[in-house]
């Protein structure tokens, strides 16, 4: 187990060898994410296990990140903090084939020649757990009082012209 996460990491090697890092990633590295806040001042709790895939035999991962997120709510426009607490199971195939015979809940990648970027892995998860709509549950508006409209009459204004009736007189 490790305490401080690699920016790249070789899915193949860590499978092969059962690595977990635990640690926590600064809200502010992680760039795509920052933008979508009002504040990235937090920490990301972040668990990233490898294993192999015992029918596939190629390398999966479990991630599970834990951290609360300050948005714009967009009924108040105040700020807001949204908990996020999730995890997902992963597998890196070398084929999209392979991948047909797995559970729906099971993301799947392609394996990449390269190494892969594990700050990548965890602001994927984080920005698909930011809602379309961010805004604050239970929160209650509070409405001014509008002032009150000028009483409308129900006499005709005789001085403003009907257009009408002029149309009418070009006829005749």
């Amino acid at each position: 187990m490790f305490e401080k996460i690699p920016e790249f990491i070789d899915p193949v090697h860590s499978a092969e060898h059962n690595k977990r890092f635990i640690a926590t990633v600064k809200q502010s590295d992680l760039k795509r994410l920052k933008q979508q806040l009002v504040k990235a001042d937090g920490l990301v709790e972040v668990d990233l296990e490898f294993k192999r895939h015992p029918k596939l035999k190629t390398p999966t991962f479990t991630l599970k990140v834990k951290t609360e997120l300050c948005l714009e709510c967009q009924r108040t426009l105040a700020p807001f903090m949204l908990p996020v607490d999730t995890a997902i199971t992963g597998v890196f195939v070398s084929s999209l084939a392979l991948a047909e015979d797995l559970s729906e809940d099971i993301e799947v990648y392609e394996l990449p020649d390269d190494k892969v970027s594990t700050y990548e892995l965890i602001e994927e998860e984080l920005l698909l757990s930011l809602p379309m709509v961010p805004r604050q549950d239970g929160e209650t508006l509070s409405w001014q009082a509008q002032t009150a409209l000028p009483e409308q009459t129900d006499e005709v204004d005789d001085v403003t012209p009907n257009p009408f009736a002029q149309l009418q007189q070009l006829r005749t």
